[in-house]
C-alpha cells in the first residue's frame, strides 16, 4: 500500500496521512491539519505519539485511538487516530473531529446531565425512604419506651389518689398528674407533624371547660420555670364561655408549644396569655388566644419563616430562637380545627402570636348520671382476661380493678402460652393483652381466636394495650383481627370506657 493510493482515497480534507518507518521516524506528512517534519521522530510532535510508538514494531493490524486531544501550536484539536501497518512500514490516519466534537459536546453534556440528575433523583428517593424507615423505626421504639413506665406512672397515681391524702399532698399529687399528661403530650408531638402530613390526626368535638385548661396551662409552667425571673399572666376576658365543645387536646398543645417557644426565647421580664371572644354566630364562637412575650423577638425577614419546620432562627449567628417543630405544629393543627394563627414580634422587644379558634357554646344539661350501688347484684359479673407479664403492670390492673363498680372480674395470664390455655378451658367476655410476650405477640393469641372452632372464642372482643402508637402498627394489629387499641398511657376512665364499649 503506497502513500500516494492511501492519499487518494482520502477525500475528506480534514484527514491528514502520516507515513512512518517502525522506528517511528516521519517519512511523508500531508499536513492537512497540522505540520509534522520529516525525518524526525513522530514523539517530537506531541507527547500522544509518544505512548505509541512502542507499539509500532509489532503493530500487524489495524488500531484505533478516538478522541485524542493535541495542544499543537497553542490549538486544541480533538481528533480519532489510526495506525494502519504496512510490511517495513506504518501509516497514521489522522481524522479531524474538533468541530464535531465540540458541537455535540452540549447535546452529551446535557445527556449526561439530565442521566445524572435522574440517577441523583433515584439516589435521593432511596435515601429519604431509608430515612424515613429510620425515622419511624426510632419514634417506635422511643415512644414505646416512654410509654409504658409513664402509663404505669398515671396509673399509680390514679391508685394514690383514692386514698387518705393531706391538702398538700392532694395539690403536689396534681402537679405531678399534670406534668405526666404533658409528657405525653409532647411524644404526641413527635409523631404529629407525620400524622398531620398524611392527613390522620383526629380531631375531636367533646365538652370542656377553657377556664380550666388555661387554668392548668399556666399552673403548670408557673411551677416549672419558679425561679427563673419571669412573671407569667393569664387573663380569661368574661364575655369567654364557661362551656364550649372542642378538642381540649389539641387546644392544649397548641398554647403548650407557644408557653413553651416564649420560655424559651424570654431570659427575664414577663409572658402573658389572654383568651377573648373575636366573634359569636348562633352557637358558635371564635375565641382567640394570645400568647405575649418581652424576649429577644424576630426580625422582619425571619417572621414569614417561624412555622417551617425545624427552622431556626438566629441572632447576631450566635443566640438561637425559636423552636420550627414546634411552631409547625401550632400552624398544622390550628389549620385542622379551622382556625387562624398570625405573629407579630419587634426584634429586641418581643413577640406576640395570635390564634383564633372555632368552638360551638357547649348546651347546658341537668341529666344524671345513673350508677348502679356497690353490693346490690343488679350488675352480672364480666369475666376479662388480662396479658400481661411485667409485675408493675400486674399490679396496676389489680389496683385498678379492685371495687370497680362494674363489677368486672379479672384474671391475669403472665404469658400468651398461658393466655391460650386458659382462653380453652374457661369462658371469657373480653381479652386485653400487650402487643410483645416473652413468648408470643399479640397476633398469635388474636390468630388463635379469630381461627378458632369455638363460635364463642371467634367472636370474643379483644382489646391491644400498647406504647406501640405509630399509626402502621395500629394498623397491623386491627387488621390481625383486634377488635380495638387503645394507647398507652390511658386513663381508669379510658380504659373502663373502652372496655363497656366493647362488652355493651
Amino acid at each position: 500500500m503506497e502513500f500516494a493510493n492511501i492519499k487518494n482515497d482520502i477525500y475528506n480534507s480534514k484527514i491528514q496521512v502520516v507515513e512512518l518507518n517502525r522506528k517511528g521516524i516521519v517519512l511523508e506528512s500531508e499536513d492537512t491539519i497540522f505540520p509534522i517534519p520529516r525525518k524526525k521522530s513522530i514523539t517530537t510532535t506531541h507527547p500522544f505519539f509518544i505512548g505509541i510508538e512502542p507499539l509500532l514494531p509489532q503493530i500487524t493490524e489495524k488500531t484505533h485511538f478516538p478522541c485524542v486531544n493535541l495542544d499543537i501550536a497553542s490549538k486544541l484539536l480533538i481528533v480519532d487516530v489510526d495506525i494502519i501497518p504496512n510490511e517495513d512500514k506504518v501509516y497514521l490516519l489522522i481524522f479531524d473531529f474538533t468541530e464535531h466534537y465540540k458541537d455535540s459536546h452540549p447535546l452529551v453534556q446535557e445527556k449526561n446531565e439530565a442521566s445524572i440528575a435522574k440517577d441523583k433523583l433515584a439516589f435521593e428517593r432511596q435515601l429519604l425512604i431509608a430515612k424515613e424507615e429510620f425515622k419511624n423505626k426510632f419514634l417506635s421504639n422511643l415512644n414505646h419506651e416512654i410509654r409504658n413506665p409513664l402509663n404505669s406512672l398515671l396509673g399509680f397515681m390514679d391508685v394514690l389518689r383514692k386514698t387518705k391524702l393531706t391538702y398538700e399532698q392532694k395539690e403536689a399529687l396534681n402537679v405531678m398528674h399534670e406534668t405526666g399528661m404533658h409528657i405525653k403530650i409532647l411524644m404526641d408531638d413527635l409523631l404529629d407533624i407525620s400524622r398531620i402530613e398524611k392527613g390522620i390526626t383526629d380531631i375531636k368535638n367533646v365538652p370542656f371547660s377553657i377556664n380550666k385548661s388555661l387554668h392548668s396551662l399556666t399552673r403548670h409552667f408557673s411551677l416549672k420555670k419558679i425561679g427563673e425571673g419571669i412573671v407569667l399572666h393569664l387573663k380569661i376576658h368574661k364575655d369567654v364561655p364557661v362551656r364550649v365543645l372542642g378538642d381540649p387536646t389539641r387546644l392544649n398543645q397548641i398554647l403548650f408549644n407557644l408557653l413553651e417557644n416564649a420560655f424559651r426565647n424570654t431570659k427575664e421580664g414577663t409572658i402573658s396569655v389572654e383568651a377573648l371572644l373575636k366573634e359569636k354566630k348562633g352557637k358558635k364562637v371564635y375565641i382567640t388566644f394570645i400568647v405575649k412575650d418581652t424576649g429577644s423577638g424576630i426580625s422582619k425577614d425571619n417572621l414569614s419563616k417561624v412555622f417551617d419546620s425545624y427552622m431556626q432562627l438566629e441572632l447576631n449567628k450566635i443566640k438561637p430562637l425559636g423552636e420550627g417543630l414546634g411552631l409547625r405544629i401550632v400552624k398544622e393543627l390550628t389549620g385542622l380545627l379551622g382556625g387562624s394563627v398570625t405573629v407579630d414580634s419587634i426584634l429586641g422587644e418581643g413577640s406576640s402570636f395570635n390564634i383564633t379558634l372555632p368552638f360551638e357554646i357547649r348546651p347546658k344539661t341537668n341529666k344524671k348520671s345513673k350508677t348502679v350501688p356497690k353490693g346490690t347484684g343488679i350488675v352480672l359479673s364480666k369475666r376479662i382476661l388480662i396479658v400481661e407479664d411485667d409485675e408493675i403492670n400486674q399490679m396496676l390492673f389489680m389496683k385498678t380493678f379492685i371495687n370497680n363498680e362494674k363489677a368486672f372480674y379479672i384474671e391475669i395470664a403472665q404469658s400468651g402460652e398461658q393466655a391460650i390455655d386458659l382462653l380453652n378451658k374457661k369462658k371469657y367476655d373480653l381479652v386485653i393483652t400487650k402487643t410483645k410476650l416473652p413468648d408470643m405477640d399479640c397476633l398469635d393469641i388474636i390468630h388463635h381466636l379469630r381461627k378458632n372452632s369455638d363460635l364463642n372464642l371467634r367472636e370474643l372482643p379483644a382489646l391491644v394495650v400498647s406504647g406501640r402508637t405509630m399509626i402502621e402498627e395500629q394498623k397491623k394489629v386491627k387488621e390481625s383481627g383486634a377488635t380495638s387499641f387503645l394507647s398507652k398511657p390511658y386513663s381508669k376512665k379510658e380504659l373502663f370506657k373502652e372496655i363497656s364499649a366493647l362488652l355493651d
